[in-house]
């Protein structure tokens, strides 16, 4: 074994970078409209982990590593499982009690948190982190734990094989450099536009470039050699106006950018991790004087208290917003909980994370539990009761995780369709029996890809409009087009059976978890719709936003059809920036016409499902009759 880690200097400067950090993510879990790229903060942890790591593990002199590998991973150990153990169990636990309809999904996000694996196998059942349509898992957060935990184990082992092989720490670090721009350039390879990017997003491989531009900077700008001697004021001026300026670039992202932004996948998130990188060499050196306002005691408390923080933040806001507040947040609901997390951080920094990483696990087993039962009578009471909590705590979790305890019985989906044709292609069935079996469709708990069901049926609007007396050139809304074509996802799933029964010549292609890249495909297949005397209804952007090429190439096929484009009521970060986005081009051509959804929908929850996205029967009327009356509005003008 090799001798003892050095330390190395406390920087509260680097607690007020945490702290804006974990207050960007929160901020963006929280749908502020203004913390768009608040997502970013989780940049700043990866390449301030990368930082300080390295800077543990080198030597202030030479190129000889004089830390102890078994050491070096009990302190990690030490430092980052005991909380996060915690949490997961209450977690879980608490699904147990009181959510029990996640518990099915709970129990692989669970194992694969415990064993620091969840990134990979959200990346393998397609969970997206920009979405939380099919039950929200309140341990989705832990993704970016399961990368660092995974650096903690391969990195030292690497560095010091690396000093080894290249003997000088300025050679090594160019090697770590372009190993780093590799990690983006996959990155910028796998990622695909219009598409989710949570496989780049998720991915150790596409993210490893953020913690090795940390340790790059170690290597280059070693912690333990800064000093403020020998500095000219000059030098001083200009890395206080450089600080100000990787601080101010970094709020700028956080209020701007947005996960939708391609260039962020081909390069942007490297160009962030720079600027990261600049902004903690700054605030680093002793001569800072941002690092001494980030020295602001209310910062320090914060970037502290930063890991529970961040632990603790997306359960609770996950388990404690109600799914139609999604995206529109209600402020005392955001303030209570943020109390709620910060409390909880407290109390697991004071007797959880501080005393096991000072004193290790048997001190700390000793000082709260009773060891010894014959000493029952003569311990206090508070040791007393988490000595019975303790055990009955994880009879629940094993109960749970093994299935024991099963979750809330859910009906069966078979019947419903996951890919609906109506007038079109035939799938297993005729366009007819389709139309049939959605009438008698009844709404199942949960779609595959989409979320929660409501279990009512799908109740179909009857009314079919008339002929206006008054006006003999009025057509009745079945008549006013040749053809009809409706394309969407789940949403027109829902409404399919009742635009069928007004308009029983419509061509329906609806499918759930379609996306406008998708639905591009489609074009050949319904060229014949691209004439005047035609409408062409399109229901997308429930699932996630799309590029603008995408969206203009969807459209451009149809340019000689009336075009009526749904907007979109979906509680999710992306809502206004889709409607936005259809509102535009509604504006910008004569031929297309925006079906407002979201302004009748926005106040009436009771329109839809337990998800906050599909239809009970009044939705489905609701949104049938506006579809059905602005057509008529607009063959009327």
């Amino acid at each position: 074994m090799l001798g003892k880690t050095l330390n190395h200097r406390h920087i509260p400067g680097l607690d007020g970078i945490r702290a804006i950090a974990v207050l960007s993510v929160i901020a963006y879990h929280f749908n502020f409209s203004w913390a768009g790229g608040g997502f970013l903060g989780v940049d700043i942890f990866f390449v301030l982990s990368g930082y300080l790591i390295t800077s543990t593990i080198l030597p202030v002199k030479g190129t000889g590593i004089t830390l102890s590998l078994g050491q070096f991973w009990i302190a990690r150990i030490r430092r980052l499982l005991p909380a996060a153990y915690v949490m997961i169990i209450v977690t879980f636990v608490w699904v147990m009690l009181f959510n029990k309809e996640l518990l099915s999904n709970l129990r692989g996000d669970t194992v694969s948190s415990i064993f620091y694996t969840s990134n990979w196998w959200f990346i393998y059942h397609e969970l997206s982190y920009f979405d939380s349509f099919a039950a929200p898992s309140p341990l989705k957060n832990l993704w970016s734990l399961a990368i660092e935990e995974q650096f903690y184990i391969i990195w030292p082992v690497l560095l010091t094989v690396g000093l080894f092989i290249f003997k000088k720490q300025s050679k090594l670090s160019i090697f770590i450099f372009i190993s780093a721009l590799c990690s983006a350039m996959l990155m910028s390879i796998l990622y695909q536009p219009g598409m989710d990017p949570s496989r780049v997003y998720y991915g150790t491989d596409t993210r490893s470039f953020e913690l090795l531009i940390g340790c790059w900077l170690a290597l280059v700008w070693p912690m333990k050699r800064l000093t403020s001697k020998k500095l000219s004021i000059e030098h001083v001026n200009k890395l206080n106006i450089t600080s100000f300026i990787a601080l101010g670039t970094f709020i700028l992202c956080v209020i701007f950018v947005d996960e939708y932004q391609g260039f962020l996948y081909r390069g942007g998130m490297f160009l962030v991790c720079i600027n990261a990188a600049i902004l903690i060499a700054c605030v680093c050196h002793p001569v800072s004087f941002l690092g001494k306002l980030l020295s602001w005691k209310p910062l320090c408390w914060i970037g502290s208290r930063s890991y529970g923080i961040y632990l603790w933040h997306y359960p609770i806001m996950v388990l404690g917003t109600p799914v139609h507040e999604i995206g529109d947040p209600v402020y005392w609901r955001v303030g209570l909980q943020m109390v709620v997390i910060l409390s909880i951080a407290e109390l697991s920094y004071r007797f959880i994370e501080t005393p096991i990483r000072k004193r290790g696990f048997r001190s700390y087993y000793r000082q709260y539990l009773v060891i010894d039962l014959t000493k029952w009578t003569s311990v206090s009471f508070g040791r007393k009761i988490t000595t019975v909590l303790l055990p009955l705590v994880l009879l629940v979790f094993f109960t749970g995780i093994t299935g024991v305890v099963g979750e809330e019985k859910k009906d069966s989906m078979e019947s419903y369709p996951t890919h609906v044709k109506i007038d079109g292609e035939p799938q297993t069935s005729s366009s007819k029996d389709l139309a049939n079996n959605l009438e008698s469709t009844t709404l199942e708990e949960k779609s595959p890809d989409d979320g929660e069901r409501s279990g009512n049926s799908v109740v179909q609007n009857n009314e079919t409009p008339q002929k206006d007396n008054n006006n003999p050139s009025v057509k009745p809304s079945s008549e006013a087009y040749k053809g009809i074509l409706a394309i969407g996802d789940s949403v027109m799933i829902d409404i399919a059976s009742s635009l069928h029964k007004i308009y029983p010549t419509i061509t329906i292609d609806a499918k759930i978890g379609r996306q406008v890249s998708q639905a591009v495909k489609l074009v050949p297949s319904y060229s014949n719709f691209n004439n005047q005397d035609n409408a062409v209804i399109i229901q997308l952007g429930t699932n996630g936003y799309f590029t603008n090429d995408q969206i203009n190439t969807l459209l451009g096929a149809f340019s000689n059809a009336h075009l009526y484009l749904i907007n979109a009521r979906v509680p999710r970060s992306w809502e206004s920036k889709v409607n936005n986005a259809l509102s535009k081009i509604a504006q910008e051509h004569d031929n297309i016409t925006l079906i407002d959804w979201h302004s009748v929908a926005i106040d009436h929850p009771e329109y839809f499902a337990a998800d906050g996205v599909h239809l009970v029967p009044k939705g489905i009327e609701t949104l049938t009759d506006l579809i059905k009356q602005t057509i008529i509005n607009n063959t009327h003008k």
